[in-house]
This record gives C-alpha cells, sequence and structure tokens, in this order.
C-alpha cells in the first residue's frame, strides 16, 4: 500500500483484514493526488472507521441520466478530483 509513502506501514497497521477493501485504500491513497481527500482517507483508516471507507471505497460513481451525480468528497462513489479524471478516461475509451 502506498508507493513509497513514508506512512504507508502505519497506515497498513489498522488493515481491516478485508482483502476488498484492503485493495480499494491501497488504491486509493495511490491514485488520489489531493491532499485534502486523501487525508479524508487516511484519517478514517487510522481511526478504524470500515463501514465508512466501505460506503465510501468499495463502489463506484456511475453515470444516470444526468450525468454523475454524487456528493463532494473522497472516495470512489463520491465526486472529486480523481472520479472526474477515470469518468473521463473511461468516456473517452468507450465513445459515451
Amino acid at each position: 500500500m502506498g508507493d513509497g509513502d513514508v506512512n504507508s506501514n502505519l497506515l497498513f497497521a489498522r488493515s481491516p483484514g478485508d482483502a476488498q477493501l484492503d485493495r480499494a485504500v491501497g488504491q486509493r491513497l495511490s491514485w488520489d493526488k489531493n491532499p485534502k481527500t486523501k487525508a479524508q482517507i487516511e484519517n478514517l483508516v487510522r481511526n478504524g472507521m470500515n463501514k465508512e471507507l466501505r460506503d465510501r471505497l468499495c463502489c463506484r460513481l456511475t453515470f444516470g441520466t444526468a450525468g454523475l451525480c454524487s456528493a463532494m468528497g473522497a472516495g470512489f462513489c463520491y465526486i472529486n478530483d480523481l472520479t472526474v479524471i477515470q469518468s473521463t478516461q473511461v468516456s473517452i475509451v468507450e465513445g459515451i
């Protein structure tokens, strides 16, 4: 988790032992370049907020009839820098 992140060992020590959640946390922390949203996820990990982490990271933001609709915040199911970038890349590739 956290390629080159000096604090990644501290975060991983709080791992819930759920492989899907561990993978999602690792991906989010390594892909998220926004310090504010990254800090939100790190704080949830540090405080053992596994249900909140699962709600934010184990689902994906999807296009609806009105486009992308969600609250802004950290996580794969919220609107933030990373999910907008990922959504636009999928749109271009799939020709949406």
